[in-house]
Formats: structure tokens, sequence, C-alpha cells
């Protein structure tokens, strides 16, 4: 066949490849844990109050199976939350459904559960209400923990931060855990129940290493006046984070690594991969692939309105690749890097306003990403949905080619093409009836048209 006869042939697909890429916003999900392995003790709404002891004796290996129904977690103060000290526990619903398993602590109850073991798995659950945060995961003095994973979880107005990721005094560091497939929310009334200067925020990690942060949906944390904390945080000299494939809508600020050119007392590590270097508030780590959108003009009328997408600071090794950030609003930064020790690369993203290095001589590798996008390039962005439109023409086929294992993939898991479209989404369409390979939409535009 012809060029002519190709081109005529793609004119008569191009409104089934417009109507596929238009398509229903679907965020990549994950599949369902296994079922239980070892020994299960399943639990009812009425034993709430029973629940903290249950935890408590359950052995190593065993699953919790909660029934369908509201737990109240309201007894006040400590006594209610559910601490797992044994490693390799399970809580879990038994329907599977995360909305049909409620713990409610009504804002009586400090945290629902504090985890300070390695292996314990929470998944399938609604969490909502704790009057500081939902979720505490702390090492134990002089002992790593690791492997805690947080699994389609539903996190509804905290009062502090949702999940909270934090060493204890002495070597207790949190490592190589994760959270994924969850929504994390805070609602208008949610909001008015936040303190200490809006002292709130989605994931809270603090001098972590090898924490995945995925296929997650964070909404709505600012306040009216105050500073929120981010949907996605590490810092402190946390290291090795992998952020991706997330959704972001009307926070604050989107993702951070690190915070402030110094903290005392922060981890060091024996390898000490950067010598000489100084302070480090986050090492290495890849953030690719997210969704991060702001579209509330309540959240832009507020005190700090839309700070930033995605900001590094004294991140050194950070490599920030296939982003899409997008406003209908000014932000003050879509994208920022700041401060001496900072050098990162800054690659193939594609947002709607600035990228913005800040004080202290930032280093950066920056190339391949497309600055002021108009909105109309994305689906949804009020929605979080950050594919690109079928009339997004700039972005195809303009990324730069990066290393092999770095963002094989975009947001749904589909391989990019060479060269790579830039930002979180790569527009594709699928293999027709005929068995004729389409591939990368950016190759079609090319043929589109020809004669």
């Amino acid at each position: 066949m012809g060029w002519g006869g190709l081109g005529r042939r793609v004119a008569g697909w191009l409104p089934l490849v417009l109507a596929l890429a238009g398509a229903a916003f679907a965020q990549p999900s994950c599949p369902p844990l296994p079922p239980p392995a070892g020994a299960t003790i399943e639990v009812h709404p009425q034993q709430a109050n029973q629940l903290r002891a249950i935890v408590a004796a359950a052995s190593a290996g065993t699953t919790i199976l909660l029934h369908d129904g509201l737990y109240a977690m309201n007894q006040g103060d400590y006594l209610s939350r559910l601490e797992f000290t044994t490693p390799n526990v399970t809580l879990r619903s038994l329907s599977g459904n995360r909305d049909a398993v409620v713990l409610d602590g009504a804002y009586q109850t400090h945290e629902l559960l504090a985890i300070h073991a390695s292996g314990v798995t929470i998944a399938d659950l609604t969490l909502e209400r704790a009057y500081d945060h939902p979720v505490h995961v702390t090492g134990t003095t002089g002992e790593i923990i690791t492997g805690v994973r947080l699994h389609n979880l539903r996190i509804v107005d905290p009062g502090e931060q949702a999940v909270k990721v934090h060493a204890a005094s002495t070597n207790g560091y949190v490592d190589y855990g994760i959270l994924e497939c969850s929504v994390i929310e805070l609602t208008a009334a949610g909001r008015a129940q936040v303190r200490n200067d809006c002292y709130t925020g989605g994931f809270d990690a603090h001098g972590a290493r090898g924490w995945i942060i995925r296929r997650n949906r964070f909404s709505g944390f600012w306040c009216e006046s105050g500073l929120s904390e981010h949907a996605v945080h590490l810092w402190r000299s946390s290291r090795d984070s992998l952020v991706e494939e997330n959704v972001i809508l009307d926070c604050t600020r989107g993702i951070g690594f690190g915070l402030g050119a110094s903290f005392s007392g922060d981890r060091v590590y024996p390898d000490n991969p950067y010598p000489g270097v100084g302070y480090l508030g986050h090492i290495d780590g890849v953030i690719r692939n997210n969704f991060v959108a702001a579209a509330d003009p309540a959240l832009f009328a507020s005190e700090y309105g839309f700070d930033a997408g995605i900001a590094l600071e004294q991140a050194r090794g950070a490599k920030v690749v296939h982003n899409s950030v997008a406003a209908t609003a000014a932000p003050f930064s879509a994208i920022e890097w700041r401060f001496g020790n900072t050098l990162a690369d800054i690659q193939n993203n594609l947002v709607t306003h600035n990228l913005r290095p800040r004080d202290g001589n930032p280093q950066a590798t920056v190339a391949g990403n497309l600055e002021w996008a108009p909105t109309n390039w994305f689906e949804n962005v009020a929605a979080g949905d950050l594919h690109l439109s079928p009339g997004a023409g700039e972005p195809l086929g303009a990324g730069v080619p990066l290393p092999a294992g770095l963002a094989d993939t975009d947001f749904d898991g589909d391989p990019r093409g060479t060269p790579p479209d830039v930002g979180a989404d790569e527009l594709t369409v699928p293999l027709l009836a005929d068995g004729f390979e389409t591939g990368n939409l950016s190759r079609w535009s090319g043929w589109y048209g020809a004669s």
C-alpha cells in the first residue's frame, strides 16, 4: 500500500481514534490482594471496642477480617488506637469493599492505626476523622522496620497528615513500604477541623528509604489560611522514593522531595552516597507519570493558593520525568527546585505554567519539557484527568530519550513511543480489528492527510 492509501485509511479510522482518546477517565488499578494464607479472625462492627485487644493479641501471620459496617473508634485519646507491634499481621475487610468498612475516630481518637512492626498490611478499609493521623507508622528504637503495605484504602478528613511515617528517636527508621491504590481526601467539613496553621497533608515521611507511592488519588489538601503540607512529601533525608501514577487534585502543594535548606539530626546513611555535599533533604528517587491538577476557585482564593505542583529542596539525584501539571489559574510554580545541594533531572514534563529554579543556585538537567501548555490540551483539568486531548499536537513525539527503565511506560502503563510524548500520558490507540498495528498517535498525526 502506498502512503496515499495509508493516509486515506487512517482518515477513515480517525473518528474511532478520537473517540478512544476521549474515553472516560480511569486511573490505573491494582490487583486485589490474594486470600489470606494463614490464620484468620473475623470481627463484626459491634466488637469495635474489642478490636484493639484483638489486634494486640494477634500472632504473626494472622489476618483480621472486618465485616461490613461502621466501627466507632471514638473512645477518647489513644484508648481505641489499634497498635500493631507484631510483624506480619494484616487488617482488611472481609468483603474487599473499602467503602463498606469504616473506622471512624469522630475527632476524638488521636490516631486510628499505629504501626510499629515489619510486614503489617492494612487493606480495603475506610479510615476517617482521626484527630491527628489516621495511620502513623513509626520504627522502634534501634530497629528499622520494613514492608508495611497500605493498599486500597479510603482515608477521609484527617486532623493532621493522613499517613505519617516517622523514625523513632534512635535509628528506628521505616523503610521499603508502599501506599497504593488509595483515595486520600480532605473535604470542606474536614477542613474546618484542621488546626495549627493548616498542619495537614496526604502522605508525609521523615528519613524513610525506598517507599513507593503509586496509583493513589489525593484531593483537597488546602486551607483558607495557613500553608498545607504536600499531598505527597518525603523529606529529612528520605531516600530512593518512587512516586508514580498518582492523581493529585486541588492541593496547595503536590509532590515534595525535601523541605528547607537544612535540618539538624536527620538520617545519616553508612554508605554516604554523596560525600562532602552537606545536608540533603532527599537522596535520589523518582517522580514520574503523575497528574497534578488544580481548578477549584476556592483553592486559588485561599491564602497560599496553588503553590507548587512538584518541589525539590536540597534533593540530590532526583529524577522528575514525564509528569503533567495543569492549573486553571497561575501557581507560584508548576515545578520548582531550590537550594545549592539540589542536583536533579527534570525532563519531559508538560505544564500549563512555569518551571522555576529558586534560591541557592540549584542545579538541574532540564530537557524535553513544555511550559505554558493550554488547558485544552488535557481531557478535564477540573477532574484531574490530564490525559492528552486529541487536539494536543505539540507534546506528541516531542520528548527527549531517557535511560531504559526510567519511564518506559506512561500513567496508564502504555509503552512510550520513540521519541516519547511529553507529559504523563502517551497518546495511543489500540490494535484495530483487522490486526493493523497502530501504536503512538504522534506517528498517526504525520500519516493523516497524506496523499
